[in-house]
């Protein structure tokens, strides 16, 4: 590899890393915000010509990770040997979400003020033990579904304070609830269903997301007046979008990867700890969650959901072609929720 090559291949992904960087820092804990101001319109983002050919690279972007996945495995199998590497200790998975269960309740804790991330302020005087309590919980593996019923507790209770539009970019935690419940069934086939729900809800936070980015631009302002850096001379719009995109490409590879799921999921968790260089306690804090959850999806590899889709036997184009139909499809779907729902809810 030339110097040339060399100097592009870390410019690009320098860009890519700076991008996705900025992609996954929660904006709604930073800055002032309201979920029921009307947001962006979809036809103000279709005029801007470079939207249209970012859905196109995002497009081109999941059919060469597809294929490049498909090579990878069809050649030389599955990539287990983190899995193998921790084979020896009994449900590593549950294990680590204990663990950090844990941690992360006592954090909230003694941090106090707030119910389940930074932006879910409170002064209600129960909510300290009812986290303390989490983190005792979850010390036992016969009371894991009251770990579960509690999160799942200050979930609803958060619905109540802020509605269910401002907490559906939270649902990581309602699939962290569900997997503790599900994981009290341990000889059932209840539990099979733990791993869809912890994986599921945690992507469709990110790709909720991203799409939030478009809706409300301008919540992102003043972070990035703050944090100038980031735009790396762009436009702020067009920063914005490409943000945005990146985010939603990255986590439907996540979810629709093979073997490129270990990679996505170790490439998130680093991005989003470096992030805490820069964006601070507040964002270490409200990413945990998401961290561990990305380690159990580093150590156990994808779910079997392509064979959801697809015949396992089906030619890698042939693959590829259909991922990239779901990705608009999951697109589409999106947008459309989210318009929906916050015109449904907010009649604006």
């Amino acid at each position: 590899m030339s110097t040339i090559q060399k100097t592009a291949f870390i410019a690009l992904f320098s860009f890519l890393l700076i991008f996705s960087e900025y992609a996954q820092a929660h904006i709604k804990w930073f800055v002032a915000f309201d979920v029921s101001d009307p947001p962006k319109s979809l036809q103000f983002w279709i005029s801007q010509g470079y939207v249209v050919s970012l859905i196109f690279l995002s497009l081109w972007g999941v059919i060469i990770a597809c294929l490049i996945d498909s090579f990878w495995c069809r050649h030389f199998g599955r990539f287990t040997y983190i899995n193998r590497l921790f084979s020896q200790y009994d449900d590593i998975a549950l294990n680590i979400a204990r663990i950090g269960t844990g941690i992360f309740f006592v954090i909230l804790w003694i941090v106090g003020g707030i119910i389940l991330t930074p932006d879910l302020a409170t002064d209600a005087h129960f909510i300290p033990y009812i986290q303390l309590f989490i983190a005792i919980s979850v010390l036992f593996r016969s009371a894991l579904w009251i770990t579960g019923i509690g999160i799942l507790f200050l979930y609803g209770y958060s619905v109540d304070q802020y509605g269910i539009f401002h907490l559906l970019d939270y649902l990581t935690l309602v699939g962290l609830g569900l997997f503790f419940i599900l994981s009290a069934f341990k000889n059932s086939k209840l539990a099979e269903y733990r791993f869809p729900f912890l994986y599921g809800l945690l992507i469709f936070s990110f790709l909720w997301s991203a799409v939030e980015k478009l809706a409300y631009p301008q919540w992102f302002y003043p972070f990035l007046e703050k944090y100038p850096f980031l735009t790396m001379g762009l436009d702020n719009d067009l920063f914005i979008a490409c943000a945005a995109f990146v985010e939603f490409t990255l986590f439907f590879l996540l979810l629709m990867g093979s073997n490129g799921v270990v990679v996505v999921a170790l490439l998130s968790n680093i991005v989003i700890t470096s992030g805490n260089i820069y964006f601070g306690k507040i964002d270490a804090i409200g990413h945990f969650p998401v961290n561990f959850i990305l380690l159990i999806m580093l150590i156990n590899g994808p779910l079997p959901i392509k064979h959801w889709f697809f015949d396992h036997r089906c030619k890698p184009y042939s693959a590829a072609i259909q991922i990239a139909m779901i990705f608009l499809i999951n697109m589409v779907l999106l947008f459309s929720l989210y318009y929906g729902l916050h015109w449904i809810l907010f009649g604006r």
